[in-house]
C-alpha cells in the first residue's frame, strides 16, 4: 500500500485544488522559506486523523480553512483526499479487500461540521484509525517524522520512545483492543455496582413492603368501622342544619318587612333633600354667573383706564418722532448733492483706463490661439502613440496566452480521456448503491412508523395523568391556602383569646385590694362566700355596653360576697396583710329593696331600662337591682336634659355615650380611665373568642384532613407520570435512533443520487469539452501566427509618432513664454481699472441708501401726523365713557351680595334634613346588618351541609343524601361511640402512611428483584470473560515486542557505523516505567569518543542516531510510505552524503517523500515539486520528473 496521489483544496495556504501525484521512489518537495510546504505534511496528517489542532501548528481546528489573503477572500471548507494503491499484500479489513485504490477524503466547514469519507463513503474517524493501524502509518507512527520530531526521538523520555518499536511490532492494534476491553469492563463494573445498589435497595424495599402489605390489611379494617360511625354522625348533624336554616328563614322575612319601611321614608327623604340641594345648586350656579359679571364690568373699568393711560403716552411719545424726523431730513438732503459731484470725476478717470486695456488683451488673445493649437496638435500624437503601444503590449500578451493555450489544451486532452474511463466505472458502482439503499430505508421507515404510534399512544396517556395532576395540585394549593389562613387566624385568636383571659385571670388593671382578694381566693371563691366582681357576674347587650360600664362606674369592681360580715373579714385581711383597700357589696335582701323605676319609654330620646339589658345568675338578681333598677339609658345630653326637666321619679340617667346624670345632681362625663373601662366588653370579646376558635378548629381539622387526604393523590399519580415518563423516554429515544437512521438511509440514498446525476452530467460535458478542445487548437495556432506579423508593424509606428512628438514639445515651449508676457501686463491694466471702478460704484451705493432714508423719512413725517390726530379722538371718547361704567359697577355688587345672604339660609335648612336622613339610614344599616348576618349565616349552613357531603364523598365515595334513611332513625351517638371513633382515629394516625397497593407492588419488585440477580450473575460473568481477554493481549504484545526490540537493535547496532562512518550504540530496556512497562535508552559512541547518553551528543549527531533508529525500524517492518520534513537540515555534507544512500537504499521497499532544502538530497529525488507563493498567503505547485528531464536534456546534447 503506497500514495498515489494527494488532493489539497482550501487546506491552510492552498487555496485552489493542488494535487501531488507521488510514484514509486523518492519525491522531493523544495521551496522557500514559508512557502507552504510543510502545509503538505500537515495535510496528509490531518487526513489520517489528526485531532489536535497544536500538532498542526494551529489555535484551533478552524485553522486550517484558507483564511484569505490580501486580494482573496477567506473559503468556508477545506477537503484533503489521500489515495493509495493497494496490492494483495497489504493486511487490511475484511471490507476493503478487493480494491485496487483506497481514497482516504477528510472535509471541514467553517461552522464546525465536518466529514470523513472511505472511497466517497461517509465513515466515522474511528473507521479510518483502525484501517491503518498495524501497518506503521498513522498521525503518530514513525512513517510521518516532521521538523523538530528527529530531535525530539532522542531526547524523549524512555517510556515514549518504546511506542516507535510498539508500532512496529504491530501492538497497537492489541493495545486499542486491550483500551477496549477495559472501557468495556469499566462499563461493566459500573453496571455491576449500579445493579448491586439496586438490587441491595429492592431487599430492603421487600422487607419494608412485607411489613406495609399487613399493616394494610389491619388498617382496611379500621376504616371501614370509622366510616360507619362517620355516616352516622354526619347524617345526624345535616338534619340538624336543616332544622336551623328553617328558623333562620322565618327571622329574615320579619327582618325584611320592617326594613323596607324604613327604606320607603329614607328614600322619601333623600328625595327632598336631592330636590333642595339641586335647587341650592341652581341658585350657586347663578351666583357664580352674577359674580363673573360684577367682574366683568370691573375688569372692563379697569381696560377703560389702563387704555386712556396707554393713549396719552402714546400721543407724546409719536410729537417726539415726528419732530425728530424732520431734522434727520434737512441732513440727508445736503449730503445728496455733495455725492454727485464725487461720482462725476471718477467716470471720467475709469473712460481713460479702458482704452490702453483693450488692446493688450488682443494681443494676448493671438498668442492663446497659438498655443492652443500647438497642445492639440501634441495631444493627438500622444493619444496615437499611447494607442499604438497599447496594441502592442496587446498583441504581445495575446500571442503569449495563444501559445500557452496550445500547451494546456494538449495536456486538457489527455486528462479528458483518463477521466471519461473512470466516470464510466464510477456510475456502474453508483447505480448498485442506490438499489440497495432504497430497499434499506423502506425497512428503516416502517420501524419508525410503527416507534411513532405506540409513543402517541403512551404521550396521550401521559397528557391525561398529567391534567389530572394539574388539577389535584390546583385543589391541593388552594386547599394549603386555606390551611395557612385558618392556621394564622386560629393562632390569632387564640393568642387574643389567651392574653384577655390571663388578663381576666390575673386582674390587671383592677385595685390592688381586689387583685389581692380574688388572686387569694383563687377557683374556690364561692365557697369562701365570694361571688367575684361586679363586672364578672353580669353580661350585657353589646349596644348599651358603654352606658352600664359608665353607670356603674368603680362599681364595676366591687367585690360581691354573701354577707356584711364576709366584707369585714376580708377589709382585715387587707390591713392586716396591707395589701391596699378593696370595696365589697354584701347580696341584700329583695324586700329591704326599693321597687324598680318603670322609665316612661314615650318620652323621646328614652333607650332601655338598664336592667333589662342585662342578664346575671338569679342568685345574684338583688345585687344587680341594687345597681342598676334606678338606670335609665337615653339617646344622648339633649334627650337625659329633656327627661330630667319633664319632673317624674327621681332616677340616673346615663346616654349612650356615657354622660351620667345621677340622682343626686352629679354629672359625669369625659374620657374614663381605670379598671372599668372595656370590663364588660372584654368579658364577651372572651366568650365570643372561646366560640369562634372551637369554629375554626373544627373547620382547620377538616381542611387538613382534606390536605393529606391531596397530597396522598398527587404522590399516586406522581407515580404513573413516572412510570409513563420512564416508557415515553424509552420509545422517544428508540424513535430518535430510527429516525436518525431514517435520515441517514435517506441522506446516503440522496447523496448517491447526486452524485449519480453529478457524475452522468459530468461525462456528458467531458464528451462536448473533447470536441470543443479540437475546435480551440486549431483556433489558437491561426492566431499565433496572425500575432507575429502584427507586432512587427506597430513597432516601427510607435518610432515614427516618438520623434513628432519631441517636435511639437519644443514649439509649446516658445508659444507660453511669449503668451506668460502678455498676461503680466493686461493683468496690470485690469487692476487699475478695478480699482477705479469699486470706488464708483461705492459711491452709487451710498447715494441710494440716502434716498431710501429720505423716502423712509418722508413716510415717518406723514405717519405720524395722522397718528396724532387719531389719539387725540380716541382719549376723548375713552373720559366720556369711563363714568358710566363707575355707576354700573356698583349696582352690579349690591345685587350679589343680597343673593349671597338668601342662599346661605336655604343651605342651613338643607343640613338640617341631612341629619334627620342619617340618623334613620343608621337605623336602616341596623337592620341591613341583622339581615346580613342572617343570610351569612344561611350561607354557612349552604357551605356545611355541602362541605359535609363533599366530605362524606370524598372520604367515602357516598353521597349523604343517599344515605340519610340508614341512620336518621338511630339514636344520636353515645360518648361511647364517640371515645370508639377517637380511639379508632388515634389507631389509624399511630399507623401513619398507608401504602395500599403494598401488596401488588411486593410481587412486582420481587419479580423485579429475581431479574436483576440473574443480571449480575451475567455481569459477573462478563468481567471474568474480559480479564481473561486482558491478559491474552497483554501476554501477546510483551512477545510481540520483545522480539522486534531484539531485531531492531540488531539492524540499529549495524546502521549506527554506516551513518557515521564507524562507532557503535545500541538499545537498552530500562526498568519499567509509570504503566508497569520497561522504557527503550539509546547508548551511542561516535567515532573517536567515548561511549555516552545520547543526550551528550551534538545536534547533528542526535539527528543522525534518529535517523539511524528509524530506518532500524524500516528494515525489519517497512511502512508503505515514509515522509521526512527537513530532517537533513542538521547534517553536515559528509552526513548528508551517507543518508541519501540510506534513502535511495531503502526506497526499493517503501515509498518516500523528503522536504529539503539541501540540493544533494534533491539529487536523490525521482521527481520533485516546488511549493511557491507567487500571490501572497496562496501556495502554487510546480512539479518536474528528474530522470525524464535528465533524459530530455542528454537527448539535445547528444543532437
Amino acid at each position: 500500500m503506497r500514495i498515489k496521489r494527494l488532493d489539497i483544496t482550501g487546506f491552510k495556504s492552498f487555496m485552489e485544488r493542488s494535487v501531488f501525484t507521488f510514484d514509486e521512489g523518492v519525491t522531493g518537495i523544495v521551496g522557500p522559506n514559508g512557502c507552504g510546504k510543510s502545509n503538505v505534511v500537515d495535510a496528509i496528517r490531518w487526513v489520517m486523523g489528526e485531532q489536535s489542532a497544536k500538532n498542526l501548528r494551529g489555535r484551533g481546528m478552524e485553522d486550517v480553512i484558507f483564511n484569505g489573503s490580501e486580494n482573496k477572500p477567506p473559503l468556508s471548507m477545506a477537503e484533503v483526499s489521500l489515495t493509495f494503491l493497494v496490492d494483495d499484500t497489504d493486511q487490511l479489513a475484511p471490507q476493503y479487500q478487493g480494491f485496487a485504490e483506497i481514497t482516504v477524503t477528510r472535509r471541514l466547514f467553517r461552522n464546525g461540521d465536518s466529514e470523513y469519507l472511505i472511497n466517497k463513503t461517509q465513515c466515522r474517524l474511528l473507521d479510518i484509525t483502525e484501517l491503518f493501524l498495524g501497518t506503521g502509518v498513522g498521525t503518530k507512527a514513525y512513517s510521518i517524522i516532521e521538523q523538530g520530531r528527529v530531535g525530539l526521538i532522542v531526547s524523549s523520555k524512555p517510556e515514549d520512545r518504546r511506542h516507535l518499536l510498539e508500532e512496529a511490532a504491530g501492538v497497537t492494534k492489541y493495545k486499542a483492543r486491550r483500551k477496549a476491553a477495559e472501557r468495556k469492563m469499566e462499563a461493566t463494573e459500573a453496571n455491576l455496582l449500579r445493579v448491586t445498589d439496586i438490587t441491595t435497595e429492592l431487599e430492603k424495599r421487600l422487607d419494608a413492603l412485607s411489613r406495609q402489605a399487613k399493616k394494610a390489611e389491619k388498617y382496611k379494617k379500621l376504616k371501614a368501622r370509622m366510616r360507619d360511625i362517620d355516616l352516622h354522625a354526619a347524617s345526624h348533624r345535616h338534619l340538624e342544619l336543616l332544622a336551623e336554616k328553617q328558623v333562620l328563614q322565618s327571622r329574615l322575612a320579619n327582618l325584611g318587612t320592617e326594613e323596607r319601611d324604613s327604606l320607603d321614608r329614607v328614600k322619601e327623604l333623600e328625595e327632598g333633600i336631592t330636590r333642595r340641594r339641586a335647587e341650592l345648586e341652581a341658585e350657586a350656579a347663578a351666583l357664580q354667573t352674577l359674580a363673573a359679571e360684577v367682574h366683568a364690568k370691573e375688569s372692563a373699568l379697569q381696560r377703560d383706564s389702563q387704555d386712556l393711560a396707554y393713549g396719552r403716552r402714546d400721543h407724546d411719545e409719536t410729537n417726539a418722532r415726528v419732530t425728530q424726523a424732520r431734522t434727520d431730513l434737512d441732513g440727508l438732503l445736503a449730503k445728496q448733492a455733495e455725492m454727485s459731484d464725487a461720482m462725476a470725476a471718477r467716470e471720467a478717470e475709469l473712460s481713460g483706463i479702458a482704452g490702453s486695456w483693450k488692446e493688450d488683451e488682443v494681443s494676448m488673445q493671438v498668442a492663446q490661439e497659438e498655443l492652443r493649437r500647438v497642445t492639440q496638435l501634441q495631444t493627438e500624437v500622444a493619444l496615437r502613440l499611447e494607442q499604438e503601444r497599447a496594441g502592442l503590449v496587446a498583441v504581445a500578451a495575446r500571442l503569449a496566452n495563444h501559445e500557452s493555450n496550445l500547451v494546456n489544451l494538449a495536456r486538457q486532452r489527455a486528462d479528458l480521456e483518463t477521466r471519461r474511463a473512470k466516470l464510466q466505472a464510477e456510475l456502474e458502482s453508483l447505480r448498485a448503491q442506490e438499489t440497495q439503499l432504497e430497499s434499506v430505508r423502506g425497512d428503516v421507515a416502517r420501524r419508525v412508523e410503527d416507534t411513532r404510534h405506540l409513543a402517541a399512544e403512551l404521550a396521550e396517556r401521559k397528557g391525561q395523568e398529567e391534567d389530572a395532576l394539574t388539577r389535584t395540585r390546583a385543589a391541593f394549593t388552594e386547599n394549603e391556602i386555606q390551611v395557612i389562613a385558618l392556621r394564622e387566624e386560629l393562632s390569632d385568636k387564640r393568642s387574643r383569646l389567651s392574653s384577655l383571659e390571663d388578663i381576666q385571670k390575673n386582674y390587671d388593671g383592677f385595685d390592688r385590694g381586689v387583685r389581692a382578694v380574688m388572686v387569694r381566693a383563687g377557683t374556690v371563691a364561692r365557697e369562701q362566700g365570694i361571688f367575684g366582681l361586679v363586672a364578672d357576674v353580669l353580661t350585657v347587650t353589646p349596644r348599651y355596653e358603654r352606658a352600664v360600664e359608665a353607670a356603674l362606674g368603680e362599681r364595676l369592681q366591687h367585690v360581691i360576697v354573701e354577707s356584711r360580715d364576709k366584707g369585714l373579714e376580708l377589709v382585715d385581711y387587707l390591713k392586716g396583710h396591707a395589701e391596699g383597700r378593696g370595696s365589697f357589696l354584701p347580696v341584700p335582701s329583695l324586700e329591704l329593696l326599693p321597687p324598680v323605676l318603670e322609665p316612661d319609654f314615650e318620652r323621646p330620646g328614652v333607650l332601655a331600662h338598664a336592667l333589662r339589658e342585662v342578664t346575671h345568675e338569679e342568685a345574684l338578681a338583688p345585687v344587680v337591682r341594687l345597681l342598676l333598677g334606678d338606670v335609665i339609658i337615653v339617646q344622648d345630653v339633649a334627650a337625659a336634659r329633656a327627661y330630667a326637666e319633664a319632673g317624674g321619679p327621681v332616677c340616673t340617667l346615663v346616654t349612650q355615650d356615657g354622660e351620667v346624670f345621677r340622682a343626686d345632681g352629679t354629672i359625669v362625663g369625659g374620657e374614663r380611665e381605670g379598671a372599668a373601662v372595656g370590663a364588660l366588653q372584654k368579658k364577651r370579646e372572651i366568650a365570643e373568642l372561646a366560640t369562634e376558635v372551637a369554629r375554626v378548629e373544627e373547620r382547620y381539622n377538616e381542611i387538613l384532613t382534606r390536605h393529606y387526604t391531596l397530597q396522598k393523590q398527587m404522590g399516586h399519580t406522581e407515580g404513573v407520570l413516572k412510570g409513563l415518563a420512564k416508557n415515553q423516554h424509552t420509545e422517544e429515544v428508540n424513535l430518535a435512533s430510527q429516525e436518525k437512521d431514517l435520515h441517514k438511509a435517506g441522506e446516503d440514498l440522496a447523496r448517491v443520487r447526486e452524485r449519480l446525476r453529478a457524475q452522468e452530467q459530468e461525462e456528458a460535458q467531458l464528451a462536448q469539452s473533447q470536441s470543443a478542445l479540437g475546435h480551440e487548437e486549431e483556433a489558437s495556432r491561426g492566431e499565433v501566427a496572425h500575432g507575429q506579423t502584427d507586432r512587427e508593424g506597430r513597432e516601427e509606428r510607435v518610432k515614427q509618432l516618438a520623434s513628432e512628438q519631441e517636435s511639437l514639445r519644443q514649439r509649446a515651449e516658445m508659444a507660453n513664454a511669449d503668451l506668460t508676457g502678455l498676461r503680466i501686463k493686461v493683468a496690470a491694466g485690469s487692476e487699475r481699472g478695478e480699482s477705479a471702478r469699486k470706488e464708483l460704484d461705492s459711491l452709487v451705493t451710498q447715494r441710494r441708501d440716502m434716498e431710501t432714508r429720505v423716502a423712509r423719512l418722508q413716510a415717518t413725517l406723514a405717519e405720524g401726523g395722522t397718528r396724532t390726530e387719531e389719539l387725540a379722538k380716541r382719549i376723548a371718547e375713552t373720559e366720556a365713557g369711563l363714568s358710566e361704567r363707575v355707576e354700573e359697577h356698583r349696582v352690579a355688587v349690591e345685587g350679589l351680595e343680597a343673593r349671597r345672604s338668601a342662599h346661605t339660609v336655604a343651605s342651613v335648612e338643607v343640613r338640617e334634613q341631612d341629619t334627620q336622613f342619617r340618623e334613620l339610614r343608621g337605623r336602616v344599616e341596623e337592620l341591613m346588618q341583622g339581615l346580613s348576618q342572617i343570610s351569612l349565616r344561611e350561607r354557612e349552613i349552604a357551605l356545611e351541609l355541602e362541605h359535609l357531603s363533599a366530605g362524606i364523598r370524598e372520604r367515602h365515595q357516598v353521597d349523604l343524601a343517599l344515605e340519610l334513611h340508614n341512620y336518621h332513625l338511630l339514636p344520636s351517638l353515645t360518648p361511647e361511640t364517640e371515645a370508639e371513633l377517637k380511639d379508632l382515629r388515634g389507631q389509624v394516625e399511630k399507623m401513619g402512611e398507608i401504602n395500599l397497593t403494598a401488596i401488588d407492588e411486593h410481587a412486582e419488585l420481587a419479580k423485579r428483584f429475581d431479574f436483576l440477580t440473574a443480571q449480575k450473575t451475567d455481569l459477573l460473568s462478563s468481567m471474568e470473560q474480559l480479564k481473561e481477554a486482558i491478559q491474552r493481549i497483554d501476554a501477546t504484545s510483551r512477545e510481540r515486542f520483545k522480539q522486534t526490540f531484539d531485531v531492531v537493535n540488531e539492524k540499529f547496532q549495524a546502521i549506527f557505523p554506516r551513518l557515521f562512518g564507524g562507532g557503535r550504540a545500541s538499545l537498552v530496556l530500562t526498568s519499567d516505567g509509570p504503566n508497569g512497562e520497561p522504557g527503550v535508552e539509546i547508548v551511542a559512541q561516535p567515532p573517536g569518543k567515548k561511549l555516552q547518553s545520547v543526550n551528550l551528543l551534538s545536534g547533528g549527531e542526535k539527528a543522525l542516531t534518529a535517523v539511524g533508529l528509524i530506518f532500524g525500524i524500516f528494515l525489519i517492518k517497512p511502512t508503505p510510505f515514509c515522509l521526512l520534513d527537513e530532517v537533513d537540515a542538521p547534517l553536515d555534507e559528509g552526513n548528508v552524503g551517507r543518508y541519501n544512500d540510506m534513502v535511495k537504499e531503502m526506497s526499493r521497499q517503501s515509498q518516500f517523500i523528503l522536504i529539503t532544502h539541501n540540493k544533494r538530497t534533491m539529487e536523490v529525488s525521482n521527481t520533485l515539486y516546488g511549493v511557491t507563493m507567487e500571490e501572497p498567503g496562496i501556495s502554487k505547485l510546480v512539479s518536474v520528473r528528474i530522470r525524464e528531464a535528465t533524459a530530455a536534456n542528454d537527448d539535445k546534447m547528444s543532437a
